[in-house]
Order: structure tokens, then sequence, then C-alpha cells
């Protein structure tokens, strides 16, 4: 049990929350708490913030990980796991369980400030052009096909390697898309075949890679004159996938690979260049 006689009303009433006080110590500020109107409200706050910081925090988890983050961790961050280990470690023990709470205010305050931010925000998405909008439908569309034919073993393709340029005629009448299939062995991956896809209603070229340990990537594109021509890419993560995404003419592309991987939109930009 801890004995916070002496410190800061906050300190006290958390501890009290977390059940950390001897009998004693609980009487005490039970018997405050039944007469003083101030030190009840201060009680009530820290309940409310610690609920809501829970949420907020439990919120946070559930996220997609933004990809550059994924690479930052792939990386590297320069710091060392076992060092902030030892340092939390050598903190005062009450320290240590107060700490969490502390983050939850934090979090609370910050969430506050970004709900005003979206709030302003709202009004510029709303106004979007439809065609910048309709880019998510079809990202989560190959992100769910990919999900689904990588696992494949027999049947990872329609049409094998050894097709050849039958590919790239089948592919380009279907899709409408004149291309050239990327030879990418300089980046580790061996050409396995392709696929046909829909999305929307409308054809889509998959042209499928495996790396040296295994890993499936694809390159799937489809005819989208709708769409404002653009050089910048565009980078997405769904679950333990990334997705690197450009629009070329009147083709709209995407990158598919695993999202631990650092080097997938250097990947994407030579797709871009030879494509």
């Amino acid at each position: 049990m801890q004995q916070t006689t002496g410190q800061a009303l906050e300190v006290r009433l958390s501890a009290y929350i977390d059940g950390e006080l001897g009998d004693a110590e609980r009487a005490e500020l039970d018997a405050l708490l039944a007469r003083d109107e101030d030190a009840k409200i201060v009680l009530e706050k820290l309940k409310a913030g610690s609920a809501f910081g829970n949420k907020a925090f439990e919120d946070f988890l559930h996220d997609p990980v933004p990809l550059a983050l994924v690479r930052q961790i792939k990386q590297g961050s320069g710091i060392n796991p076992r060092s902030e280990r030892v340092a939390t470690a050598n903190l005062p023990a009450r320290t240590v369980r107060i700490w969490p709470r502390a983050l939850a205010a934090a979090m609370a305050l910050l969430l506050l400030g970004g709900a005003a931010g979206y709030l302003a925000g709202s009004a510029h998405y709303a106004a979007e052009p439809e065609s910048t909008a309709s880019v998510r439908p079809w990202i989560d569309e190959i992100a769910d096909y990919h999900r689904i034919y990588s696992r494949q073993k027999e049947h990872l393709v329609e049409a094998p390697a050894s097709d050849g340029p039958t590919i790239e005629t089948w592919l380009a009448s279907s899709v409408g898309v004149g291309f050239k299939t990327p030879d990418l062995a300089s980046k580790g991956l061996t050409f396995e075949g392709a696929r046909l896809l829909v999305v929307d209603g409308k054809p889509v070229g998959q042209l499928v890679y495996r790396d040296r340990e295994g890993d499936i990537y694809a390159i799937c594109f489809l005819k989208r004159g709708d769409t404002p021509q653009t050089d910048q890419f565009r980078e997405d993560i769904r679950d333990n996938l990334g997705l690197v995404s450009w629009q070329k003419g009147d083709a709209s592309l995407v990158v598919v690979g695993p999202s631990a991987d650092a080097g997938l939109r250097e990947l994407a930009e030579a797709v871009a260049a030879s494509i």
C-alpha cells in the first residue's frame, strides 16, 4: 500500500482511485470527500479523464499504422529498447504507476484539439472531387484481392510467366491500357505471371512477382480517364500490406507488397519508369 499523506490532492486521489491506499488513509479521504465539494469535483475529473484517456488510447491502438512509421521501425530509430527498460526500472514505484494516467490526460487534450481541426477541415474534404474520393475503394479492393490470391500455391496466377508477350496482349486488350511487363530482377523479384481482376465493374490487370523470401508482390492497373493526371505517389497501408499508387495518363496503377518492406516506394518508382 502507498503512503501519500502530505502530497498533492490529485496524487492522493489518483492512488485512491487505483485502490493503492491503506485503510486509514482511505478513511481519511472518504471523510474529506464527504465534506469537501471541491475535492469531490477533483475526484470526478480524475475518473472521467482516466476513462476518456483509456478509451482514446484503445482506439489509437486500432488505427492503421502509417507506412512511413513502418519504414522507421524497419530501418531502426536509434533508440535502445534495453536502455529504455532500464530507465523505467529506475523510476520510483509511484511515478511508474502514475505516468499512464498522465499520458491518458495528455492524449485526451491532444484528441480534443484534433477534433477541432477535424471539424474545421471536414468541409474541405466534403468538397473534394468525386474522382479523388473514389481512389480509396479501388485501393481497398486491390488489397482484398492480394490478400486472397497471394496465399494460393497451385493457382497463384491465371497466365504463367512462360506465356511471355501473350500476357501483355491479353491484358492490354482486356483493360484498355498498353504496358510493358517490368523486369524487376534487380529488385530481387521474379515474375510469376498475371491475372485479370474486376474493380467497380472495370477490368484490372495484375502482374505478380515473388521475392527471395517467398513474399508476393503485385502491380495492378486499370483505365480511369476521369482521374486527374499527377506524378505524385500515394502511400497507403492496409493491415500487413503496403500500397503505393499513382496516375499515368489515363491509367491508375498501384504496387502492393508487405508493409514491412522499407523499399516499397522505390520499387513503385522503378515500376513507373519501366511499365
